[in-house]
């Protein structure tokens, strides 16, 4: 997919700018907004998304295919994309939406769809200053971050277009969690219903995270939830 790219310089949220578009009827696909901050940035559960000037900020319009698993396959297209810029470390993504260097978070990817079209929101952090358990991409220019994200989003697109299958397998080589025990909240983050101790075992082909507890017989696979914690690989 090819973007056609507009500068906003500081807004609110462009996400909601995107929000606001199809609102009025247009058609955003391939459409990138872009940020040099944001006033009122949001993650996932709606919390405050930090957007100071000197971060990678964009919302794109990726068309009308909604698939289960098409937030794992963006993480899986952009911590591609990022960990081969010059002098880069390794990226990698915690299940379902964020972008991580060793234990730290890098910034994060939200999916939406608004009026049967799918937008997608990615925060970066490159030369911002950034909070306790964060970290930002050293040594690198947001431009270049932000290229590399639209890269990685059209990559995500595609590998999400090949199915879950294909999902599950590209998602290991980028798997933060793997191997390490997780405390997942259930649900949706607006409305959750109780949690689970477990050991993170991959992702299924619906983009599940898959869990194995103790005394089940069979591993669980969480569609939908949050992970309120994350120890060491076990």
């Amino acid at each position: 997919m090819k973007f056609r790219i507009v500068n906003l310089g500081q807004v609110g949220s462009t996400q909601v700018e995107m929000r606001a578009r199809i609102g009025a009827g247009e058609d955003v696909t391939g459409l990138c907004l872009r940020a040099e901050a944001q006033l009122a940035g949001t993650g996932r559960r709606g919390t405050a998304w930090s957007s100071p000037p000197g971060g990678s900020y964009q919302s794109v319009g990726l068309g009308p295919q909604a698939w289960p698993w098409l937030t794992l396959a963006l993480g899986v297209g952009i911590a591609g994309e990022l960990g081969v810029l010059p002098g880069a470390p390794r990226v990698l993504v915690k299940w379902p939406n964020d972008l991580y260097l060793a234990e730290m978070k890098l910034g994060g990817i939200l999916t939406e769809v608004v009026s049967g079209q799918v937008i997608a929101g990615v925060g970066v952090n490159v030369t911002n200053p950034v909070g306790e358990g964060a970290t930002r991409l050293e040594g690198q220019s947001v431009d270049a971050v932000s290229e590399a994200v639209l890269t990685g989003l059209a990559n995500g697109l595609e590998l999400a277009a090949a199915g879950g299958p294909a999902i599950q397998q590209s998602f290991e080589a980028v798997d933060l969690l793997a191997g390490r025990t997780v405390d997942v909240t259930l649900g949706d983050p607006a409305e959750p219903h109780g949690s689970v101790t477990g050991v993170a075992r991959g992702v299924s082909v619906t983009g599940g995270l898959v869990v194995a507890v103790s005394g089940a017989k069979e591993p669980i696979v969480i569609q939908t939830g949050h992970i309120a914690r994350f120890g060491k690989i076990t």
